[in-house]
C-alpha cells in the first residue's frame, strides 16, 4: 500500500483542525508553512475535504477552515477517501492462485478496518511517545 502526498498532507490538516476544535479557524497559509509545504498544492486537497463535507470555511479577518463535524466523527478512512484517488488498491495478477487472492482481500480488508476504526479524536489523542517507524515490503 502506498499512501501518496494527498493522503499524508490530508491527513495532517484534518489532525490541526482537530487539535484546534472549538478553539480556532486555521487558514491553508499557516498549515503550510507548519508543515513545509506549498499552500497552493495544500489549497488543492483542502478542496478535496470540503467538497466531502469534512471541513469547512469562513471568510473575513477570523476566517479560516474548521472541522464541519467532532473530531470522533471522521475516521481516517473519509479523509482518504475524500483526497486519494484510490485506497488500499492491491492488484491482482492474473498468475495468482487463489491463496494468494484470499492473502490480498484480507490484507485490503484489515487496512480498511483499521482505517474506518481510527478517528481524528484517536490520532490526537494517542500517546506521544509512539517512535516513528516505516513499512518496507
Amino acid at each position: 500500500m502506498f499512501i501518496s502526498t494527498k493522503g499524508r498532507y490530508g491527513l495532517y490538516f484534518m489532525t490541526v483542525l482537530a487539535d484546534n476544535y472549538n478553539s480556532c479557524k486555521r487558514s491553508v497559509k499557516s498549515v503550510a508553512i507548519e508543515r513545509g509545504i506549498s499552500d497552493l498544492y495544500l489549497e488543492q486537497i483542502v478542496a478535496k475535504l470540503k467538497k466531502a463535507n469534512l471541513v469547512k470555511s469562513t471568510r473575513g479577518a477570523h476566517g479560516g477552515y474548521e472541522l464541519s463535524m467532532p473530531p470522533e466523527d471522521i475516521s481516517v478512512y473519509m479523509i482518504f477517501k475524500a483526497v486519494e484517488e484510490n485506497i488500499l488498491v492491491i492488484e491482482q495478477d492474473e498468475k495468482d492462485t487463489k491463496n494468494e487472492k484470499y492473502l490480498w482481500r484480507e490484507m485490503r480488508d484489515a487496512m480498511s478496518g483499521v482505517m474506518k476504526n481510527t478517528t481524528l479524536y484517536d490520532l490526537i489523542t494517542s500517546p506521544d511517545e509512539i517512535e516513528e517507524y516505516m513499512f518496507y515490503i
